[in-house]
Parts: structure tokens; sequence; C-alpha cells
């Protein structure tokens, strides 16, 4: 049974939905792998997505999953859900009964969706320094491209998560290339002039525009005030916050006690780049050469920092310097060593939530039937780590909702693309724009 769909999968357009848009037909050509881990962790605060799609599409995650356990060869599969969703666990036990697949109840804490951490957590192994989880047999998958998987459908739509200052929270599938503009207008949120938005969750999304278009790899949108103190930092110009860390920073370190690669055993400190950020440009000096090592996760700016100092993007400055110069995480030696203290240093998400700002935010997001015939639709080339497609269709052709428009490069990691509504071709530059 092994490795005998990946050019279904390929012709299908799958990617990963958890972030960096993977392609899954290159992911699951995977050999040697023991053990499957699905993250159905959701750790971003207010979101709910994942935890919607299992809950009411049960039986095509399932037959997704087993796809690609088939594919794999895994000998073994954790669905990795947090514990206190205790309904949600007891649904999926009661539903599947293949004795390869088990579920793993997870802690509320943030972030227990990195994948470092997930593995881990299940496997009690560490990913090498620059390696991935297939170095140690695991392979991860997030829910909903699993979920596509088991549709077996060409990738047209998207689900995702509207959340934060809106009328009525929800989770929805709209057709992939419509605005976010559009999706917001499900939750009931119309005036969006004094909002910010940001794509994906409040810790490592990013501040985008209404008219930004919803891809495959959005996964919420969080309408936030734009005088809200995390919309105040995530605009804040990279000079500003230098600045700001070089006037402000006490060197308490607890930025690097509370971060969670740290913690794992990896050498990322990021008080070394507030340091080095002191008396230098805080990128340029082999000091912060650590930073490589930062995931980004905002642990230590948006809760460690007892004075809200910016340590994650002065490591991010430092990082991208030295990554930029030759610098590789591969080229570190030793291996990791879990930090002891770990367990006690985790944190809650309900703390987190609390300290961000968030609490009056923190609602359900039920999955709803969503009715929204777009005009037209524009969608991009590239969603999807590697090369963007190569348009197979050109301006006045009629096309149909799941027909092939993007076709992979030859001999380049990439996807397909394929019409999310029916209509007509209208302009071909680096999206597709189809007019219904």
């Amino acid at each position: 049974m092994k490795n005998k769909f990946p050019d279904k999968v390929e012709d299908l357009g799958i990617v990963g939905c958890g972030g960096a848009g993977f392609p899954t037909h290159v992911k699951l050509s995977a050999k040697d792998v023991t053990c499957f881990i699905v993250n159905a962790a959701e750790c971003e605060p207010l979101l709910h997505k994942d935890k919607e799609i299992l809950k009411h599409h049960t039986a095509d995650f399932f037959k997704g999953l087993e796809t690609a356990m088939s594919m794999t060869g895994a000998k073994v599969t954790h669905i990795a859900v947090k514990e206190k969703y205790s309904e949600l666990i007891s649904q999926l036990k009661s539903f599947c009964s293949n004795p390869k697949i088990s579920v793993f109840p997870l802690g509320d804490f943030y972030p227990s969706g990195d994948e470092f951490e997930l593995v881990y957590e299940i496997t009690k192994k560490l990913i090498p320094f620059g390696g991935i989880p297939l170095q140690i047999g695991c392979v991860v998958n997030n829910v909903e491209t699993l979920l596509h998987l088991g549709r077996g459908k060409p990738f047209t739509s998207k689900f995702l998560t509207v959340a934060g200052a809106v009328p009525k929270p929800v989770s929805i599938e709209v057709p992939l290339g419509i605005t976010v503009r559009e999706a917001i207008s499900l939750s009931g949120q119309i005036d969006l002039c004094d909002m910010a938005i940001i794509d994906g969750g409040p810790m490592m999304g990013r501040i985008v525009s209404p008219e930004n278009l919803v891809t495959k790899t959005c996964g919420g949108l969080v309408v936030l005030p734009k005088e809200h103190p995390l919309i105040v930092k995530m605009t804040r110009p990279a000079r500003r916050n230098q600045l700001i860390g070089r006037a402000g920073c006490d060197q308490c370190t607890d930025c690097t006690e509370l971060c969670p690669r740290r913690l794992l055993g990896y050498p990322i400190r990021p008080h070394k780049a507030m340091r080095t950020n002191l008396f230098t440009r805080g990128d340029s000096s082999d000091y912060s050469l650590e930073s490589i090592f930062c995931s980004e996760c905002g642990v230590c700016s948006l809760f460690a920092c007892p004075e809200a100092l910016p340590p994650r993007e002065v490591t991010i400055i430092a990082k991208r310097y030295h990554l930029s110069h030759g610098a590789k995480l591969s080229d570190w030696q030793g291996v990791p060593q879990v930090h002891p203290m770990r367990p006690g240093r985790r944190i809650g998400i309900q703390r987190l939530i609390n300290c961000l700002g968030l609490t009056e935010f923190d609602r359900k997001a039920p999955l709803i039937q969503a009715k929204i015939d777009p005009p037209h639709v524009r969608l991009p080339l590239k969603m999807n780590l590697g090369a963007p497609a190569q348009p197979s269709v050109k301006v006045g052709d009629d096309v149909t909702t799941g027909q092939l428009i993007g076709i992979i490069p030859e001999r380049s990691l990439g996807a397909n693309l394929h019409a999310s509504i029916s209509g007509r071709v209208v302009s071909i530059d680096d999206a597709i724009t189809i007019e219904a």
C-alpha cells in the first residue's frame, strides 16, 4: 500500500494548511516513517477551525488520515488534541476503530502546536539541529490538510476562523481567492475603517489589508481595533524596535528563561540579541549567532518581557542577517538537551490571552454553512512553498469549479492550482482572475 497515491494527491493541489504550504504529495512520499502525527493542537488564541473540522467532518478527516498512513507506511498514528476538549476526544475515539490510531491529549499551553514541541511531547525524541521530523521517523500533518485529502477533490476552498472584535465569531469554508473583507463580512463585521486584521493567530500572524486574498495557507482572520496594544506592537517599524530595545532592556533574561525552543534544548537565547543591540546595530555580531534558531513564536516579546520590549523583533533582525551571510542550523554541533525546568515554565493559554488583552474576544467560533457567491476571485499562482504554478489557461477561457488552471513547473517543488468558482478567465499576471 505504501506510496500508492502520490500522483493523485499531486493532481489535487493539496498543500499543508498549517502555515508554510509545503506540497502534501511530497511530504507523503516520505519513507521510513514510524510515527504519523496529526497536529490538532490549534494553540494560537482565538482560533477554532481545526476543532470544528474534526467535529463536523469526522468521516472525511479519517479517510484522509488513513490514506496518509497508507502512503507513508506509518506504524502508529497519534491525533494530538488538547486534553480539555474531552467531548471531541470522545467523539474521535468512538468513530475510529483502527488500532494503529490513537488520540494523544495535549496540555493547554503555548506553543503546543509547534512541530518541535509536538514531536517531543509524543515521542520524547528531539529533532536534530537544523533537522526535520522525518529524521527521527515522524511526519506531521495538519487537520485541514487531511480533510482535503479525504475528500479526494481539488483544493478550491479554505476553512478559517474569523474572530476578535466582530459581532459573531465564526469558522467558515470559503472559496480560495476571495478578499479578506468578503470573508470577514460573514461574521457580521462590515465597517473595517478603524480595524486592523491579522492573518493567522495573534502570536505569529501578520497584519494584512482587507483587500488581501484568502489563500491555501490562511488559517484565521483576527479583527482588532487599530489602537489595541497588540496591533501597535505588530505595526512598529524594525528600526523603532531596535531603538526601544536599546533604550529599555535591563538584561533580566526573562526572554531566554521562557523561550520554548530554549527549554527544548536548542541554543537560542533572545537576551543575547538584545544585549548585542545595546552596543552594535544588533545584527552584525557573532554574539547573536544563536538567533538563527528562533522560531518567531512571540513568547519573549508578547509574554515574557516585563517591560514590554521587542526581543523577538530584535532577534529576527539578527537571524535574518546571519542566515543571509551563510549561517546554517545544521552546522551546529551537539544534540539538544531538554531544560529541567521546562514543565514549570510552560505558558497556559488563558494566561497568555489575558496578557495579550484578548479576554473579551475569547469566544467560541462555531462552523457555519456560509453562503457566498463572489462576483470574482483572484487566485495567486504561488500559494505554496516552492515554485509558483504555471498557468494552463488563457484569458477568455471559460472554466468550472475544480478545473485545473495552473500546473507545477517541470522538476520543481510546487502545487497545482484549480478554479475555485465557475466563470471566465479575465486576467493573468501573478494571479489568475476569474469572473463568475
